[in-house]
């Protein structure tokens, strides 16, 4: 073999084994930072087996929305968590809670003052109570559920509002869980 093909393969394994150490060493410190807090348990408390989740009360003059908001509440608590919703008698504990705003913005107008774009917030407060000793496991104020409708796509207030009940309880049962850090 030509003397200039081992100069030439030489340096190319050294640059091969210095990227592949540090590519090894990029995942490492990659997998290990993202690994970090990961847990398969459950974040809500584990003595805690059971709900009841009364209807909300609502302080906004939008009637009805306290019960759109207590159905999307107990299906997240379905969907999310392992606790069992049961009737008031049986509940290990009972989760409270309150619309306490609802407000619309508008966010686009056309040229004749026609809304084009909106957003709807709602906010609400919660109180989770252990049954057995009266005490408040968590409470929160002021969680919010924001959804943007636009009118063009025959989006409307109703169609939204609906929306940000969904977004508001994923952030009430995530106000639910234990912090872990």
């Amino acid at each position: 073999m030509p003397k200039c093909f081992y100069k030439m393969t030489i340096p190319c394994v050294f640059k091969r084994r210095h990227y592949t150490l540090s590519a090894l060493v990029f995942l490492m410190i990659f997998f290990f930072i993202a690994g970090c807090g990961y847990s398969s348990k459950s974040l809500l408390r584990s003595n805690v087996r059971s709900i009841y989740v009364p209807i909300f009360d609502n302080d906004t003059f939008r009637r009805g929305y306290e019960f759109d908001l207590t159905r999307a509440v107990r299906d997240q608590l379905l969907l999310r968590t392992n606790l069992r919703i049961v009737d008031k008698d049986e509940a290990d504990s009972i989760l409270f809670g309150k619309i306490s705003s609802v407000n619309e913005n508008v966010l686009i107008e056309d040229r004749k003052d026609n809304i084009v774009e909106s957003r709807v917030t709602i906010r609400a407060d919660i109180r989770w109570v252990d049954t057995r000793t009266g005490r408040a496991i968590v409470e929160r104020k002021n969680i919010k559920g924001t959804t943007e409708f636009i009118v063009l796509r025959n989006e409307t207030l109703s169609s939204s509002s609906n929306e940000s009940f969904v977004k508001l309880a994923q952030s009430i049962v995530e106000s639910m869980e234990e912090d872990w850090w």
